[in-house]
């Protein structure tokens, strides 16, 4: 990996690594676009909804900051989502490493669309907790627990930082690899140019996702998160293989 943290592509035609595990999908352009879109769909939504973030976990660090300060009166729901998410990222981790006869990334995308499809019943039963209190801090954590699951899928495409959940860090990759494309030598830019476009591709799919859940979140709330399962599941058709090559 080199100073800017974007690795080359490995040359390994298996999958053992995570960092490679977008070469399990068809058209991983697609699936980035689809994931990071539906990550913006439903953090739009809950940050309407519930007062925090369930994917921008960034932004619910400085809520938790304003709410311990007495400005912010949702900063349990930030919590909440906060601490959900790292749970839901730990514990995918962990089954995509585990030994299985199921590829990593089949199981991640199970886990994701389990995760969202239990957000998205209670988010129905709860009625998208318009009425405060533990039920809004509950599918808070539900959110929280589904984008941390699905912030697993893959995390580089072709040896390029992509991140499905943490937008902020693709703004600063993004900022890196101009410099790059600007100042760097020939190989350097070339790279670069690639980078700039996965960030911009990824960027531009969560901000799209993000207004069209601002949209869809006025007229039918209870069913934001469903549809957002609905689409995930569409990512199970882009799968090369289901099969574990361990």
């Amino acid at each position: 990996m080199n100073a800017m943290g974007d690795s080359q592509p490995s040359t390994n035609g298996g999958t053992s690594d995570p960092e490679d595990s977008y070469r399990e999908f068809r058209h991983p352009l697609l699936v980035l676009a689809l994931t990071t879109g539906i990550a913006g769909f439903v953090d739009a939504f809950a940050f309407l909804r519930y007062g925090a973030f369930v994917a921008n976990q960034s932004g619910n660090a400085v809520f938790l900051g304003i709410g311990l300060a007495g400005r912010h009166a949702t900063w349990l729901e930030s919590a909440a989502s906060l601490v959900a998410f790292a749970v839901g990222t730990g514990v995918v981790s962990q089954l995509r490493a585990a030994h299985s006869r199921w590829s990593p990334s089949v199981r991640a995308l199970a886990c994701a669309l389990v995760a969202l499809s239990l957000w998205a019943v209670l988010n129905a039963l709860l009625q998208y907790g318009r009425q405060g209190g533990l039920p809004r801090i509950a599918l808070a954590a539900a959110g929280g627990l589904a984008m941390g699951a699905l912030a697993t899928l893959f995390a580089r495409t072709a040896g390029i930082t992509t991140a499905i959940t943490y937008q902020s860090g693709t703004v600063a990759k993004t900022g890196e690899r101009v410099g790059r494309w600007l100042a760097g030598p020939g190989t350097a830019r070339r790279r670069a140019r690639q980078g700039i476009f996965l960030g911009l591709l990824a960027l531009t799919c969560y901000a799209v996702g993000g207004g069209i859940g601002t949209v869809t979140q006025q007229g039918q709330p209870r069913w934001v998160p469903a549809w957002g399962a609905l689409a995930l599941s569409t990512a199970a058709l882009l799968l090369r293989q289901t099969r574990s090559r361990r």
